[in-house]
């Protein structure tokens, strides 16, 4: 109630709000709201991305004897593919986007990793 009147009259010194102020605050608030939840969304992504990942890199050490030293080389190779040794694919090159969902994906992709469309024909992933 308190909060009520101070913002009736402007016991706080704040000049009230202009119209389509409040207006603007909410939209203000509601976009950041949304950003927030879609850091979070992120943040999840990643960590689940990251498991995975780890767990992938496990399994093939053990089935296939692999070491840190070999990962290392084979990611060396693949972000040389590009031409650039910069710790990035190249997104025009080795990129493309879904059929279905539209979200970037490597060309060399069998599933999409955002919505689980698989590829017509061959191991690579293909536009429809």
């Amino acid at each position: 109630m308190l909060d009520l009147l101070d913002d009736l009259f402007d016991l706080d010194g704040a000049s009230p709000p202009q119209p389509g102020q409040v207006h603007q605050e909410d939209v203000n608030r509601r976009r950041l709201g949304d950003a927030s939840q879609r850091l979070r969304e992120l943040e999840l992504r990643y960590e689940r991305m990251k498991l995975v990942t780890a767990a992938l890199w496990q399994l093939l050490k053990a089935r296939n004897g692999l070491t840190d030293e070999d990962l290392k080389r084979y990611i060396e190779k693949v972000d040389l593919a590009d031409g650039k040794l910069d710790g990035k694919i190249d997104r025009k090159g080795s990129a493309m986007d879904c059929a279905r969902c539209n979200r970037r994906i490597l060309k060399s992709a069998s599933v999409c990793p955002w919505c689980g469309h698989r590829a017509e024909s061959g191991n690579a992933f293909e536009a429809i």
